[in-house]
């Protein structure tokens, strides 16, 4: 059995997993709160205890039974062994059955406006023709384009395990949810990496639970948050735009 340390990326891969997972990678997503705009304004999310629990239940319940589910698929299908074409039209499908999943308009802008902003930043990195043509897709209206199905298909491209690309998308999404919660719970700037450290082991337990479904089996379990996406819609002074 390999052990941890023989697992790790290095070299190359590293260098690609830690670009396209940071924050300076160029997505947008300091424009989005994911509805915890509405949760702070509403009196439920006022500190970093009432964040971590906030934020454990909608990994638990949405994010990881979800998009991590959708993200999976997406490099999975990029790997297969199936004519360009056939991928192509395979990751369509998956982008659109991905968006039927998320009811309010705002989480569905949220993902898309991410997913669109990090392909248009992947086309940057020589990215390879089935990448390209997903992108002239979306540019065309023919997909979505939503954040985990182009994490999922760019970080194969890139030559990105599974094993580590599900780590990497699920950090990119915990640390935009924590910059959120800095500015408006506010957090701190330590109490904003003792956050970001809490949420480790609970998304590795994702990847763990959730890598291995397909579509068919994913699920949304976090109708609180539908709630108050739609609410947030209608908030009369906001500074995200979800």
């Amino acid at each position: 059995m390999s052990t941890g340390a023989q697992t790790l990326p290095s070299g190359q891969v590293l260098w690609r997993l830690l670009q396209t997972s940071d924050q300076f990678f160029p997505t947008g997503g300091f424009a989005f709160s994911h509805a915890l705009e509405m949760y702070v304004a509403s009196g439920l999310v006022h500190d970093r205890a009432t964040c971590q629990q906030l934020f454990i239940a909608l990994f638990n319940h949405a994010i990881g039974p979800t998009d991590v589910v959708f993200c999976a698929h997406a490099h999975r299908l990029a790997a297969g062994p199936e004519a360009a074409d056939v991928k192509l039209s395979s990751l369509i499908d998956l982008d659109h059955l991905l968006a039927a999943t998320k009811v309010p308009r705002e989480l569905r802008l949220e993902s898309q406006h991410v997913g669109r902003s990090f392909l248009r930043a992947t086309m940057a990195l020589s990215p390879s023709r089935l990448t390209q043509a997903f992108w002239e897709q979306v540019q065309q209206g023919e997909a979505p384009g939503h954040h985990a199905v182009a994490f999922g298909l760019a970080a194969h491209e890139l030559e990105l395990p599974e094993k580590n690309a599900l780590p990497a998308y699920l950090y990119t999404v915990a640390a935009s949810l924590t910059a959120a919660a800095v500015r408006l719970v506010p957090l701190g700037q330590s109490d904003g990496q003792r956050l970001l450290h809490e949420l480790q082991p609970c998304c590795l337990e994702l990847v763990r639970r959730y890598a291995h479904l397909t579509p068919d089996d994913a699920w949304n379990g976090a109708p609180g948050l539908d709630i108050r996406s739609m609410q947030h819609e209608r908030l009369y002074s906001r500074l995200c735009r979800s």
